[in-house]
Order: C-alpha cells, then sequence, then structure tokens
C-alpha cells in the first residue's frame, strides 16, 4: 500500500509547490505591470515564494522517506533529518514573514502593529530552540547505539 499512496502523496505535495511558485511570480509580476509598484509585488511574491518552499520540502521528505521500494533503511535517523530539516524550512518562514510585516509596518507608519512581527520571531526562537533539544536528545541515543 505505501507503494501506491506515498508517490501519489508526494506528485500531490509537489503539484501544489509548483502551483504556489508560479502563483508566487505572478504575484511579483502583477502589480509591477500593473502599476510598477515593485515593493507590493515583492511582499506577496516572497510570501508565496515562502510556501511553495515549505510544501516543496514536505513532499522532499515524503520522497526520501520510501524511496527504497517501500522499506525505509534505518528510519529513525532518516526521521530525525527529516524533521530538522522541515522544521528549519518553518523557522525559516517565520522569521522572513516576520521582516516582511515589519517593513510593511514601517513603510505605512504602522508602528502599533510591530508587536506581531514581534512575537512571530519570538515563536521562530522558541521553535528553534525546541528543535535543537530535539536534534540533541534523538542524538543521544544513537551516540550509545554505535559506541
Amino acid at each position: 500500500m505505501p507503494r501506491l499512496f506515498v508517490p501519489a502523496f508526494t506528485i500531490f505535495f509537489l503539484g501544489f509547490a509548483l502551483l504556489y511558485a508560479a502563483h508566487a511570480v505572478s504575484e511579483i509580476v502583477m502589480p509591477l505591470l500593473e502599476n510598477g509598484d515593485l515593493t507590493k509585488g515583492l511582499f506577496k511574491g516572497l510570501h508565496t515564494g515562502v510556501v511553495a518552499l515549505a510544501v516543496y520540502e514536505l513532499a522532499e521528505i515524503m520522497h526520501q522517506e520510501y524511496e527504497h521500494h517501500g522499506r525505509p533503511q534505518n528510519a529513525i535517523v532518516r526521521i530525525r533529518r527529516g524533521v530538522a530539516r522541515f522544521g528549519s524550512v518553518v523557522v525559516v518562514a517565520l522569521v522572513l514573514e516576520s521582516l516582511i510585516m515589519v517593513i510593511k509596518y514601517s513603510q505605512q507608519d504602522l508602528a502599533g502593529f510591530l508587536y506581531y512581527p514581534a512575537a512571530i520571531i519570538a515563536s521562530a526562537a522558541v521553535l528553534l530552540v525546541a528543535l535543537g533539544l530535539f536534534t540533541r536528545l534523538t542524538s543521544l541515543p544513537m551516540r550509545q547505539d554505535s559506541a
């Protein structure tokens, strides 16, 4: 059964990643063509591009997990690596989103709303610390097994 579902889900997520990437390009180009506003297009396009990157990373992790004919080799190491990679993409996406919000709010003189991007950056920092703890705590049994 995994031989059917894993490639299907991988293709499904890869298709969504390609759709998001194409939409990101259109988000950048459309405001530029309509009224020459590059910054508005970059804000929208970067946001959609980050989502496309996260969906692509999910598709790649699914493909790599079952690339050996439905039988993962050393599944613990592969899951650890996949969680770390996807968590890193989420952290980068959160930080980029908060930076985009800071630039957007500062250009529109909405300084009162800057606590939203600050909260996003704080949550990205907490997620990064949790990811580091996960990596550290799951690497200890691996070291003990190899010794």
